[in-house]
């Protein structure tokens, strides 16, 4: 990927091919492999032109309406957990890194996070806990916030799901920083609108199915003010009764059979949501068993018919 090409065409203004030869030498054939990544660029005769999938955030509204906390935006990143991470000693705890695109965005366990070029919500901010605190459930804490942000469910730990879809990801990341805090740096990505190749793998659910006139101006800063209210509230009392109730009203999988998987087997049982430290309860005959998110993972259990 020729990055100074795409930076260059990130703007989404039209661009002569003059303007563009200082940053390629075969524009053609950088300009195919961007759109095999699934950009849009537009061309004809004399300019080429990058079609962002929705309108373009306006970052100084955004750090205006999340002010105090310091806005930075980038319409081309390399991953904005990467950013905050390497950054981390300018910034204010609740200071974010906002993108278009990513070039190498990651979710849990390493995946590849793919995202078109202005189609989804894409941030990553700082944040502090004191250390003698605990922080088991935090990730639950940012899955729920923006699964009441839009109306959507959740399934244990982070997932956030649209009609048994995944919307989006989520990322924590303790850094290595020697103060009197624990450093988390919390990365999110939410499907806005995507085109119709994407390179995903599985099912995947967009906020346009939702709400065709949802505007990303108005709900990323709906979304992050939530997010801290809801980290605010955990750093005090951590996975209280409210907050349990709230994910058992948001829960995709409440009181359904499940299959738990571990490295050494397969334990089906009945969901039964969530317990003061965030681990899953599931009811397995006559012995209510919990989990953490660190040792499984959780599906649904389908019947199946042998007719």
């Amino acid at each position: 990927m020729n990055l100074a090409l795409l930076s260059c065409l990130s703007d989404c203004m039209p661009k002569v091919r003059s303007e563009l030869a200082e940053f390629s030498q075969n524009i053609a054939f950088d300009v195919q492999q961007l759109r095999a990544l699934g950009l849009n660029i537009e061309e004809n005769t004399t300019y080429y032109q990058l079609i962002p999938q929705l309108p373009l955030l306006n970052s100084h509204q955004i750090s205006t309406e999340l002010s105090p906390y310091h806005v930075h935006y980038y319409p081309v990143i390399t991953s904005t957990n990467e950013w905050v991470l390497q950054n981390i000693a300018h910034l204010q705890k609740g200071d974010l890194c906002i993108a278009e695109y990513q070039t190498g965005g990651r979710g849990r366990r390493g995946r590849q996070w793919l995202s078109p070029f202005a189609g989804q919500m894409i941030f990553s901010f700082y944040w502090t806990v004191d250390p003698r605190k605990s922080i088991e459930g935090l990730s639950l804490v940012v899955g729920l916030a923006i699964a009441e942000t839009f109306g959507v469910q959740v399934k244990w730990p982070n997932d956030v799901l649209f009609d048994g879809r995944k919307l989006g990801g989520i990322l924590v990341e303790i850094a290595n920083i020697k103060n009197d805090c624990l450093n988390l740096v919390i990365g999110v990505g939410i499907n806005m609108s995507l085109p119709k190749k994407t390179g995903i793998n599985q099912p995947y659910a967009q906020l346009c199915e939702i709400e065709p006139n949802a505007d990303r101006q108005i709900l990323l800063p709906k979304l992050i003010q939530h997010l801290y209210t809801r980290l605010a509230h955990f750093e005090h009392v951590g996975i209280d009764g409210e907050f349990q109730q709230a994910w058992r009203a948001h829960n995709a999988f409440s009181h359904n059979e499940v299959n738990v998987f571990t490295e050494q087997e397969v334990i089906s049982g009945i969901e039964q949501g969530i317990d003061e430290r965030g681990y899953l309860q599931v009811q397995c005959e006559n012995t209510l068993r919990t989990f953490n998110g660190g040792e499984v993972s959780l599906r649904k259990k389908y019947l199946v018919s042998l007719s």
